[in-house]
């Protein structure tokens, strides 16, 4: 039976900086320019915003049991919807039961309101430890002694078929099949009903899940939809010091720009335009929980409109589902220092997956002595080097050193559209707040400060929500 972990889900969101009502000091100063000048408007002031330097600080920070196999757990939410979309859940095990031996990291970024990345976040990861802890060991291990064995084991990640995939690919298509379907609905005649029983669906979510098993050393991750998963291990010279980091992308972005999702939608629907400009039927990912409307038949579709205050039957509906749930999977064997990095695509239109695992490499040197340590809570507290530096690019602490800033190998969309030059800073005390910092803006602090304090529903046409986790092995 399925325990509740020491740490239950959690949601972290911030409200969007908006401008309060005037102090009676200012509503003063207003009204007399209001009668020597006519009427003018009032000048902002830095107390009608929250700052960027008290949202950047205000992640969660967990340093979990021995057991766990995890030293410490960062993770921040930045939205840029009314109601962050975005919604993390972590799990570790408990440190009096010795049954609990996996941890579980699982982003969810939402879309067309935050219904279904709220649900998921509430009960996916319960779901799928659940179905785990009914496999009988002899599978549990299986996975681990396919890898132990494995050439590959050590270098990057590979495909992981075995059970315990399995197991984890029929969870999330099970409650992905619940939340979807209408039998409850079409059998009663009440619109109320509808409309309350399918509001998860019509709504949408990417998910990425990460379970890591101490004692295997096996780190799965399991994704839905294009938020990303990266894994930095550290690369020791002769002298046993670390000498830079090599980037393992454990996921591959689900989207039309991903030639393996093209050709799975092109042999599902032939003779459709399903991927166009860019889009999956007019969407970015070509995966997701809920999004109904494209897994529903046209016919139950043409049903909920017409009795249920359905939407209407799109034009280009022909041959539903096009959206699925099923993610792919793959493992790696965990080494003593790796890092992992999870984050919705918010963070990654901004920065390169090499760029991420640098810049937390630039953290560590650093903060490191706040991380591998005995004594968490002391030594988090203890004062910092004060790093009042500016990195480029080519000074991240990688293996393979980054390509030139022009390289047609960064496509991330939004520092070119800001009109500005990626330039990194080290000044957080959190992984996931430093990665979001350099994420939006970096060195820029003004760019920083003015693109957190965009309000919805400008906010997304300059940044989407950023959700960043970053756990330490």
């Amino acid at each position: 039976m399925f325990k509740r972990f020491t740490h239950a889900a959690f949601k972290f969101r911030h409200v969007m900086p908006r401008r309060r009502s005037p102090s009676s000091a200012a509503l003063t100063e207003f009204k007399n320019h209001y009668s020597l000048k006519g009427f003018q408007r009032p000048r902002w002031s830095d107390e009608d915003y929250l700052s960027a330097e008290k949202i950047l600080s205000s992640g969660p920070i967990w340093f979990p049991a021995k057991r766990a196999g995890i030293v410490r757990c960062d993770a921040l939410i930045v939205n840029a919807n009314p109601e962050s979309e975005d919604s993390i859940a972590v799990y570790f095990p408990s440190t009096d039961d010795e049954d609990d031996r996996r941890s579980y990291m699982a982003l969810f970024d939402g879309h067309n309101g935050p219904a279904m990345s709220d649900f998921l976040c509430d009960h996916l990861v319960e779901y799928v430890a659940s179905a785990i802890s009914k496999l009988p060991q002899q599978y549990e291990l299986s996975g681990y002694l396919e890898m132990h064995n494995s050439d590959e084991s050590n270098s990057s990640a590979i495909p992981a078929d075995d059970v315990i995939s399995d197991t984890i690919k029929h969870a999330f298509k099970e409650v992905d099949d619940a939340m979807i379907d209408v039998s409850d609905v079409l059998s009663s005649t009440s619109k109320t009903n509808a409309i309350r029983t399918l509001r998860h669906a019509h709504s949408g979510s990417c998910a990425l899940m990460s379970i890591y098993d101490t004692d295997t050393q096996i780190l799965r991750v399991a994704l839905t939809g294009d938020s990303r998963a990266v894994l930095g291990r550290k690369v020791l010279s002769k002298d046993g010091k670390t000498n830079g980091y090599q980037v393992h992308v454990l996921s591959q972005d689900q989207n039309a720009h991903n030639p393996k999702e093209i050709v799975r939608l092109e042999t599902e629907h032939p003779g459709e335009e399903v991927v166009k400009n860019g889009r999956v039927m007019g969407w970015g990912m070509a995966r997701a929980f809920g999004d109904a409307a494209y897994k529903w038949s046209v016919d139950i579709q043409e049903k909920l409109y017409e009795k249920y205050l359905g939407d209407r039957v799109r034009s280009n509906m022909k041959t539903p589902p096009y959206l699925t749930a099923e993610p792919e999977i793959t493992s790696i064997r965990i080494q003593k220092g790796d890092f992992l990095i999870m984050a919705s695509d918010g963070l990654w239109d901004c920065l390169t997956s090499e760029e991420a695992v640098g810049l937390v490499g630039l953290w560590l040197a650093n903060n490191s002595h706040s991380v591998y340590t005995d004594s968490p809570v002391k030594d988090f507290a203890r004062k910092r080097l004060k790093d009042e530096k500016i990195y480029t690019r080519d000074e991240l602490p990688l293996k393979a050193p980054l390509k030139k800033e022009n390289d047609e190998s960064d496509k991330t969309p939004y520092y070119p559209w800001w009109h500005v030059a990626k330039r990194f800073v080290n000044r957080d005390s959190s992984a996931a707040a430093h990665l979001t910092r350099n994420a939006l803006g970096g060195a820029d602090t003004d760019l920083t400060e003015a693109l957190i304090s965009l309000a919805h529903p400008r906010a997304r046409k300059y940044r989407d929500d950023v959700g960043v986790l970053v756990a330490f092995f």
